[in-house]
């Protein structure tokens, strides 16, 4: 199971203490944390500021003018590592990442998969807590000479293979848009209801019904941060 690496930009510098909350202080040689409410350990790096922060949470959020100017004015940079074994510790991370962005973290880049949230962008993807992984989730769109399909990025978090989905399973055969599928075929898998594997049946009711299917290539290579030993499924339509 790879490891998950969240990046908080935040208004201290590497070399002073960052109180997460009353209690929990990360102060410049801290090594690990924990953050109430999330019995999941925390490995701590603190590394200075970034010149290249603001570009990426430019080319993947809409900010508002608050918000560049909080990430143009960030300080340093908060690594927080580790794992995650259930949903359940999906849901703690989730609330202790909702607390350093209490603490004025102006938002978090998902490493591991990607995926960059401002800090109102990461409460809002979150929402209820329904689909508590749908944050930690990038989504990229990819078209070949036959279609266009929407592949996820970062399940190998999970110890799961990644999963793609044509863009035209959103068309009027259906009722799930190729994100939620995607979504919803992902915590089927983690939550152990459906086993990750080719020919396993999704079966959510109303004719709603998909079989995924074993994809003979992944999208990188094994050379790239990014590559999944797990292997890529895709979700088609029964």
């Amino acid at each position: 199971m790879s490891q998950f690496v969240l990046a908080f930009p935040i208004s201290v510098s590497a070399d002073e203490t960052f109180a997460i909350t009353d209690i929990v202080k990360v102060a410049a040689d801290t090594k690990t944390v924990m953050i109430p409410g999330c019995s999941v350990q925390f490995n701590v790096v603190r590394q200075p500021a970034s010149s290249e922060v603001l570009d990426l949470f430019k080319e993947n959020c809409e900010l508002t003018e608050d918000e560049e100017k909080s990430l143009a004015a960030h300080k340093s940079l908060l690594f927080l590592l580790g794992n995650v074994k259930c949903m359940n510790d999906v849901e703690m991370v989730n609330t202790a990442i909702l607390k350093v962005l209490a603490a004025g973290a102006s938002g978090v880049y998902m490493q591991h998969s990607g995926a960059v949230w401002t800090a109102n962008g990461f409460r809002e993807s979150l929402g209820t807590g329904e689909y508590p992984m749908d944050p930690w989730i990038n989504l990229i769109t990819l078209e070949d000479e036959n279609e266009k399909s929407l592949y996820s990025v970062g399940l190998a978090t999970f110890a799961l293979p990644d999963l793609c989905t044509s863009t035209k399973v959103g068309s009027s055969t259906t009722a799930l848009e190729p994100e939620d599928l995607i979504s919803m075929a992902a915590h089927s898998l983690f939550d152990g209801e459906v086993p990750a594997k080719s020919g396993s049946v999704l079966d959510w009711g109303e004719g709603e019904k998909y079989v995924l299917r074993q994809e003979l290539k992944g999208l990188f290579s094994k050379s790239s941060p990014d590559y999944n030993k797990q292997g890529l499924l895709r979700i088609v339509k029964k």
